[in-house]
């Protein structure tokens, strides 16, 4: 009798064991709580948000300093009837943090973005694998953004207002500025 309640109890486990979830898309979905993007009044959570050294120098007494830095961000766009990746990657790049405005107490920079600009490149791509055009870029108009550095944490804090135009190749708009607005704040990536 032990016998046969032990191959029964064995089997059990075992179908319960072998009994198998099956892992979809949305279960791997992930957010970073570090943002939102609102593209022309929609609303899109960040799931990546990170910045890498791009340039430094030494100070006065020695130490290196950061003088550049990169960041890059991802934002989910979840659309009704779209069954493949869609993604809004954005690139900011500041080669020389000191030439923001310095306002407030807090050592908040203000940059002005817009295409004669030279101190911040921003390159914002839409990645849709649900279009025959995978991929389109937007350029900069007009608009300005704040920057906040936190040296503590290696957390930087960025809110930003634009007007972007979609473009085929980067340079050229075609069609008329839509709002680009958003906030983010980066970690340092380690590589």
């Amino acid at each position: 009798m032990c016998k046969k309640t032990f191959i029964l109890l064995s089997l059990v486990v075992l179908l319960i064991a072998s009994c198998k979830k099956e892992v979809t898309r949305e279960d791997l979905t992930y957010k970073c709580e570090c943002g939102d993007y609102t593209l022309d009044g929609t609303n899109h959570l960040l799931t990546d948000a990170h910045w890498v050294t791009l340039s430094t120098d030494t100070d006065d007494f020695g130490f290196e300093i950061i003088t550049g830095k990169d960041y890059y961000t991802t934002a989910k766009i979840d659309l009704e009837d779209e069954t493949e990746a869609h993604h809004l990657n954005v690139r900011i790049t500041i080669p020389i943090l000191t030439e923001g405005v310095t306002i407030g107490l807090d050592q908040t920079r203000f940059f002005e973005a817009h295409p004669d600009s030279n101190s911040v490149d921003i390159f914002i791509e839409e990645i849709n694998f649900n279009t025959l055009t995978t991929s389109l870029q937007y350029i900069v108009t007009a608009g300005a953004f704040e920057f906040l550095e936190d040296a503590q944490s290696g957390t930087d804090n960025i809110e930003f207002q634009l007007e972007v135009a979609p473009s085929l190749d980067g340079f050229t708009p075609i069609g008329f500025p839509i709002p680009f607005t958003g906030s983010l704040s980066a970690d340092k990536e380690e590589i």
